[in-house]
């Protein structure tokens, strides 16, 4: 009994001291002060219902993994769900099959629901246009859904899909949809 009050006492003490110590330790911190330098510029305030918009990404991989590098379909449902902000891992991989299967048969209309307007098209030269609705894109569709966009999507397995906080990405980025105002939709296209 004797052994068990001391051992309580001891923890109690060294709890005591560690709490102590570190108290002191942190209120003798220093924060040095920022040079002019490194100081960001502010940018422009970006929406935050709206993933932030990706361009093409510059590495060789396939871009067909989820993320974490996992093919596990629990590991996916977590990342669409609690990364890309999907309302369920259902509402991601019904609205891609649906995606594939209105590109796959040329349905343009039902394509064009599926987007998120303004979209954003990056051309491989870097310049950068808004596609601001259905009309436009329609008027544009065979410049924006290339070959090279259509063939991402159509060969790409939803359960290797890469998910990150900006959403999901198809292909090599040739494709990004995200969940806007809890709506998934293409968001920015990458010729």
């Amino acid at each position: 009994m004797n052994i068990k009050k001391n051992a309580a006492t001891f923890a109690a003490v060294m709890l005591a001291s560690t709490l102590a110590s570190s108290a002191y330790a942190a209120s003798d911190l220093t924060v040095p002060a920022a040079e002019p330098s490194s100081v960001a510029s502010p940018s422009v305030p970006v929406v935050p219902s709206v993933p932030k918009t990706p361009s093409t990404p510059q590495s060789s991989s396939s871009g067909n993994t989820s993320s974490g590098n996992s093919s596990s379909s629990t590991n996916l449902a977590t990342s669409l769900v609690n990364t890309a902000g999907f309302s369920s891992a259902k509402q991601f991989t019904g609205y891609f099959a649906n995606l594939k299967r209105a590109v796959a048969n040329g349905n343009r209309d039902a394509v064009a629901k599926r987007v998120s307007y303004p979209l954003v098209v990056n051309a491989a030269n870097g310049t950068k246009r808004s596609i601001l609705n259905q009309k436009q894109f329609l008027n544009e569709y065979t410049s924006i859904m290339t070959s090279n966009v259509r063939r991402a999507l159509s060969t790409q397995n939803v359960n290797q899909v890469m998910v990150s906080s900006r959403g999901v990405m198809i292909g090599n980025g040739q494709i990004w949809i995200g969940a806007i105002d809890n709506k998934p939709g293409i968001y920015a296209i990458n010729l």
